[in-house]
């Protein structure tokens, strides 16, 4: 390979010298004539644009001065009907705010509004007024824009009248909002803006209205002073040159309009205006570059190729052995339904060969003319499996998963489903990962059974010892002693413990048989709370613990529930906070309304739960490790049953917690009966919770 690049490395110099030589003269008898070019054309266009904009302005202002004009003419004709000319003026003139006549001592006689109500006392004596002084030489004056802050600028325009007609003018404030009507429609580029700026140098139309109300100067610019002072200007002249308030160089064109000394000016980054310019030049400095960097570029790629090719053949030969030693199917599709990939292992749960079936698209229908399909095609449309359950995210990743119970092989799958996305975030196809859980399951049932079984065995002899107990202790059979009482008292509480374990193991297996019974009826569920908290005043007056209850909720309506199973989660629940609170701690419970459900909080102030045992609390047969040590006792199965009755009432459970601060528990019940599930299912949640 060396002495093959040896052997070219003449070459590649002679190319390389060729193209920068041709780039060279392509560009010098080009590039700086055609730059030019856009700048002059940059000008011309934000020019023609500030043109129009001036013509827009001269011919809105001429227009109303014209409607004054011939107002004056009609009034110096002594009609005696000015208050019916003036409200028609204000009528065909909407951008009139008021119009006002004045005597021939400058007071004003006669003025109407167009939004206010004028009264004697608005009359203003205008007589010492620079616009008293022009009309009295019988010349128009034209004010300065006003800017009051809470409407568009003003600018008050005067026509001197004949005195035999008993007015001295007639005065009009016109609304400008006709000019930010005027640079707001102005459209120069993406940054482009155009502005006009009265004789004092203030900004008085622009698209930002802040610069407008704000009053903003922009006088020190040379460029304003030059267009304020009649001739035009742009930034082409250095001396011109400005930056805005972010730093940029601008290049701007701004023009004077003499009939009321002020200046338009047009403006964009000179990055923006001269954008065209730019890239030409950059265009022609990189392409120096490119030539060589391309001829660069294909001889690398030429050996990149071949090492390239090893390298997907290696990864594919990789990816192959990796997926058939999976001991999980792995079926891939794409959105017509066509197989893509299939490894061994799948091959083997569905009785399919992926060399039968690769690129057949599966359709619903393709199983009754080939039975041998059909596993296949439940997985593809689970609604056609005899069992799906519903889809489930896993957290922290794009991907679901649901069981299916596919018919034919006869199997119970545990389905993953994810997309396949390529690099540029289309999304290929579809990836379903199998795993076979029938002997999981069957495992499981077992387990369940035995526990079943081995309980209610349990149950019976664990009973008659309790009554056996309690006929010693009530002394039945006979006085005892102190210290014979104590034993008893204390073997009745271990037995108490264990027949207490044997109804937990009972309730855990049936919920997960799907057959712990429920019977729903109305409860209220404020008394329900009332009456569980009652049943822990005595040890909570021995741990000297206090309990406290709030109803925020107001009156609620009974909910659809079973009290009794209700009555097993809320008290595992108070029995957790009682047990792991230290003396003089507090336990809250708290029942409020959120929408269409009711929820009730228990917060203690116990040891807490460890942050990174979190993810078990609700799992069978655990205890928090801090507890296990200050606590012996418990089975750990009451957060497991607690949570599978709040969901079997169409409720939830959750919880916050931080060791030595406490926990707080809230459950959330449905109000509406119909948020209630109607059915007892099997449940799956631990298992696939754990996924």
């Amino acid at each position: 390979m060396s002495e093959f690049l040896l052997g070219r490395r003449s070459q590649l110099w002679i190319l390389g010298l060729v193209a920068i030589s041709a780039l060279i003269a392509a560009n010098v008898a080009w590039l700086f004539p055609t730059l030019e070019e856009m700048d002059t054309g940059a000008y011309l266009l934000y020019r023609a644009v500030g043109v129009d904009a001036r013509n827009q302005i001269a011919s809105f202002l001429n227009s109303h001065e014209f409607a004054l004009k011939n107002a004056a003419d009609i009034i110096a004709q002594g009609t005696g009907r000015e208050t019916e000319l003036i409200s028609r003026l204000m009528k065909e003139n909407p951008p009139f705010e008021s119009v006002a006549l004045l005597g021939l001592d400058g007071v004003e006689r006669f003025k109407t509004h167009r939004f206010l109500l004028t009264t004697p006392a608005d009359l203003r004596n205008r007589s010492r007024d620079e616009l008293f002084k022009a009309v009295s030489r019988g010349e128009i004056y034209r004010g300065p824009a006003l800017i009051s802050g809470i409407s568009e600028p003003l600018i008050t325009i005067a026509l001197p009248l004949r005195r035999e007609s008993g007015f001295s003018a007639i005065v009009a404030d016109i609304n400008l909002k006709f000019l930010l009507d005027v640079v707001r429609g102005i459209t120069t580029g993406d940054r482009g803006v155009a502005y006009i700026i009265d004789r004092d140098g203030y900004i008085i139309a622009h698209p930002n209205s802040s610069l407008v109300f704000g009053r903003v100067n922009v006088l020190e610019r040379k460029i304003i002073t030059a267009t304020l002072s009649g001739r035009e200007a742009d930034t082409r002249n250095s001396d011109f040159i400005y930056k805005n308030e972010k730093g940029e160089d601008i290049f701007a064109v701004a023009l004077p309009f003499e009939l009321t000394n002020w200046a338009l000016v047009v403006e964009a980054p000179k990055s923006v205006a001269l954008a065209s310019s730019r890239r030409i030049l950059s265009a022609a400095l990189i392409s120096f570059g490119l030539e060589i960097v391309l001829l660069l570029l294909l001889i690398w790629n030429y050996f990149n190729l071949i090492k390239t090719a090893t390298l997907f053949y290696s990864e594919r030969n990789q990816r192959e052995a990796i997926l058939n030693s999976l001991s999980d199917g792995v079926v891939e599709y794409n959105d017509k339904s066509e197989i893509v990939l299939m490894n061994p292992k799948a091959e083997e749960l569905l009785n399919v060969k992926f060399k039968d079936i690769r690129g057949l698209a599966i359709s619903p229908d393709i199983a009754k003319t080939n039975p041998k399909m059909k596993g296949l095609v439940e997985l593809m449309y689970p609604a056609l499996a005899p069992y799906a359950s519903q889809t489930r995210e896993i957290v922290g990743t794009l991907a679901k998963t649901m069981e299916v119970h596919i018919s034919s092989p006869e199997l119970k799958l545990l389905v993953t489903i994810t997309q396949v996305v390529e690099e540029s975030g289309r999304v290929r196809g579809f990836l379903k990962i199998l795993h076979d859980v029938s002997r999981e399951r069957l495992l499981g049932r077992m387990k369940s059974e035995f526990v079943s079984i081995a309980a209610h065995q349990l149950r019976t002899p664990l009973s008659a010892i309790k009554w056996t107990l309690q006929l010693l202790l009530d002394g039945d059979a006979g006085a005892l002693s102190k210290e014979q009482g104590d034993f008893l008292a204390k073997g009745y509480e271990i037995n108490e413990r264990m027949i207490k374990l044997v109804n937990d193991l009972l309730s855990a297996a049936r919920i997960e048989e799907g057959r712990f019974g429920y019977e729903f009826a109305e409860v209220n569920l404020s008394e329900f709370l009332e009456n569980a908290i009652a049943g822990y005043a005595d040890i909570a007056q021995r741990k000297e613990i206090t309990f406290s209850f709030k109803d925020k909720a107001g009156k609620l309506s009974p909910i659809y529930a079973d009290a009794e199973k209700l009555s097993l989660a809320f008290n595992n629940l108070l029995d957790n906070a009682v047990k792991y609170t230290a003396g003089s701690g507090k336990i809250a419970v708290t029942l409020s309304r959120e929408g269409n459900f009711a929820t009730v909080s228990v917060a203690d102030t116990g040891v807490g739960i460890p942050t990174e045992e979190n993810k078990r609390v609700f799992s069978k047969f655990f205890r928090a490790s801090n507890v296990i040590r200050m606590e012996t006792e418990g089975t750990g199965l009451g957060l497991f049953i607690a949570k599978n009755i709040i969901r079997r009432h169409g409720g939830d459970i959750s919880f916050v917690s931080k060791v030595g601060n406490g926990t707080t528990f809230t459950l959330a019940l449905p109000l509406k009966k119909e948020l209630v599930p109607k059915e007892e299912k099997p449940e799956l949640e631990e298992f696939l919770g754990s996924v």
